[in-house]
């Protein structure tokens, strides 16, 4: 896997994979990816087990501009694996580069290719053939998607050998010096960059948004990529654990051993509904 790509700055040419292991996660990602594409006008192209299933955020809705490939159809035609169900999708792809789109935006969970007999060599085979198809394409965009819940360990190494780019979600926030990514295992949000009196109010924000929608489960900070981070933020980091204690801890992972000294020292890491996480 040579790139990791936010999906809003997958552009043509990029054939990317994204595994996901909870259905938040494939709703934000996918959801992200669609809404985009219609948003820009482009013809957005999804596999799906039936016409009506709903596609992710989109709520059920199949506006214009989006044609859902049927694996139902596949399979009343005849023939019914990973090579037919590319094809349904090439023969779409073909229909709307005719009609003049600019950008053409594919998208197919592939997770049920793998129950197949003999379904992960032909996958691997119809991967390849898309990576070497779509790799040199003006104007189509494809995520293919795995859970990565129901894989195997080689299946997962085998098939990220096939895409060139790696599909994440795209910045909750992201500016010159701080961005904040959503986490879906576990649940919680990365923060990369620098943390300062700036930028307070974002943080707060992102973390209300958040608590709201996890009801009582666990949040996890992920903190690895911090580079400073002020008393300010910490102090955030523990009003907010203060609010939920006994729904769900405020987890704070991967932090820097002096980070980690200065809540020991200061006892912040024995206040209710804060907890200090995993190390690098």
């Amino acid at each position: 896997m040579s790139v990791r790509r936010p999906v809003r700055e997958l552009r043509p040419g990029d054939h990317s994979l994204l595994v996901y292991n909870c259905d938040e996660e494939q709703r934000h990602v996918i959801g992200a990816f669609v809404g985009d594409g219609l948003a820009a006008g482009d013809k957005v192209i999804c596999l799906a087990d039936t016409a009506n299933t709903p596609i992710p955020g989109l709520l059920g809705l199949h506006p214009e501009g989006l044609t859902v490939v049927s694996l139902q159809d596949v399979r009343r035609a005849g023939r019914f694996g990973p090579r037919a169900a590319m094809e349904a999708l090439a023969r779409e792809i073909k229909r709307a580069e005719e009609t003049g789109f600019r950008d053409i935006r594919v998208t197919a969970d592939m997770t049920w290719a793998l129950r197949l007999p003999g379904g992960l060599p032909e996958l691997l085979e119809n991967e390849r053939h898309i990576e070497a198809t779509i790799s040199p394409s003006t104007c189509v965009i494809a995520v293919c998607q795995l859970d990565g819940r129901r894989m195997r360990p080689g299946d997962l190494e085998a098939l990220r050998g096939a895409h060139s780019v790696q599909a994440v979600p795209n910045p909750a926030f992201e500016d010159s010096v701080l961005r904040i990514v959503r986490t879906f295992k576990p649940t919680g949000l990365a923060l990369i960059g620098e943390l300062d009196a700036s930028r307070h109010s974002v943080l707060d924000e992102e973390l209300a948004q958040l608590t709201r929608s996890v009801n009582g489960n666990e949040i996890h900070l992920d903190l690895s990529g911090l580079g400073f981070i002020d008393l300010g933020a910490l102090n955030i980091f523990a009003d907010v654990a203060k609010r939920r204690a006994g729904h769900g801890p405020l987890v704070l992972d991967r932090m820097s051993p002096q980070l980690r000294t200065v809540m020991e020292t200061v006892g912040w890491h024995m206040l209710p509904g804060l907890c200090l996480g995993e190390s690098d």
